[in-house]
């Protein structure tokens, strides 16, 4: 068994999800549904991408919120 690992720092990277605040909801994984759980919530690589996709699902104007996971705060 090698247990040598390399020394390369590990990139964390900050995820965003679409929130519904008037529903207490998330967009969930699969993009069409929602759930009022984090954990099943889709995830997004840009707030931009995750705004996209909200415009997509809701329309112009839409209610929802994007929000970030806080892992660079």
């Amino acid at each position: 068994m090698n247990t040598d690992l390399p020394n390369q720092p590990i990139e964390i990277r900050m995820s965003f999800y679409v929130y519904r605040p008037t529903a207490r909801t998330f967009l969930a994984d699969d993009e069409k549904a929602w759930t009022d759980c984090l954990f099943s919530a889709a995830c997004f690589t840009s707030r931009e991408l995750a705004e996209q996709i909200a415009q997509r699902q809701l329309g112009p104007g839409h209610d929802a919120y994007v929000l970030d996971d806080g892992v660079d705060d």
